[in-house]
């Protein structure tokens, strides 16, 4: 995962096999910076990692669950991984609330910062759950219907909602968060193609809702593949200045750059606003130069 110090923070979530027949031109260099910390206790192959970002303290983490081992993959753990050193280590292994082992689970960062987790569980109507990273409180979510293991996916839709595919099933299951049902969505209703980093820009949303948007999100649109998407991230958008009541149809927004700009690299995007129920808009797609 690529952080904002330009860092990259691993976690071994895979076999370590190579299919690729050794190429005698290629190498690979030792960088002279490298500072390895404590790998997470449980093996964690066939688990998922996903990349927590905050305004606050703690403010990038990365969050471990699930795995093969049947005797840990009941649980989940994070680490602090804003300031990287080799005395860097893991909280101890938290068990999910719903006490399930899941191997081959799907993590899906949403647009309000919460991990939806699904999937993983060799049984129909299997459990799935949000986490909530601010509070470390679990929440139980609808069940799935369908068994989804091996090479199965979900991914966030610009609707908000998520999307479970893969396994043993051609039917693809969509799963509606709970922030769906907690009344009128906020609207983009005028917004740039492209942002440049560092650089001011305004969205338009129509009154009064501007007055209740707490804050504007960058979605990094996920390429998952084997329970590994190291692309997937949720960047909250610094105000240009103090958000302005007295014109509440337009944010003022700065895109991320400065020591951010490693972490919002040039690309789409889904640009998202949340009001204060947490509910967000439909993504308006932005690229960022």
């Amino acid at each position: 995962m690529l952080l904002a110090s330009s860092s990259l923070s691993t976690t071994a979530l895979g076999k370590k096999i190579s299919p690729f027949a050794k190429d005698a031109r290629s190498t690979w260099t030792l960088h002279a910076d490298t500072a390895p910390f404590s790998p997470a206790e449980p093996d964690r192959t066939k688990g998922m990692s996903v990349l927590l970002l905050s305004k606050s303290a703690p403010y990038a983490q990365v969050m471990v669950l699930g795995g093969a081992d049947i005797s840990t993959n009941h649980t989940y753990e994070l680490v602090d991984v804003a300031s990287l050193s080799p005395a860097t280590d893991w909280d101890p292994p938290l068990a999910f609330p719903d006490g399930q082992h899941r191997s081959l689970a799907s993590a899906v960062l949403l647009p309000d910062g919460n991990v939806f987790v699904c999937g993983g569980i060799q049984q129909a109507s299997s459990p799935c759950a949000v986490f909530d990273p601010e509070t470390g409180s679990w929440s139980p979510m609808a069940a799935l219907p369908s068994v989804r293991d091996y090479h199965s996916v979900a991914l966030l839709l610009p609707s908000g909602e998520v999307m479970m595919a893969g396994w043993n099933s051609t039917a693809i299951e969509i799963f509606s968060p709970p922030y769906l049902f907690r009344g009128a969505r906020p609207v983009i209703s005028s917004a740039p193609d492209v942002i440049h980093r560092g650089q001011d820009f305004v969205v338009e949303t129509p009154p009064p809702q501007g007055t209740s948007i707490v804050k504007v999100v960058l979605v990094r649109p996920m390429a998952v593949t084997h329970q590994t998407d190291t692309e997937q991230k949720v960047i909250e958008l610094d105000w240009a200045h103090s958000h302005d009541h007295a014109h509440p149809k337009k944010l003022r927004l700065r895109a991320p750059g400065g020591g951010s700009s490693a972490l919002a690299q040039r690309g789409y995007y889904m640009m998202f606003l949340v009001n204060d129920e947490g509910v967000p808009s439909v993504a308006r797609w932005v690229y960022v130069q």
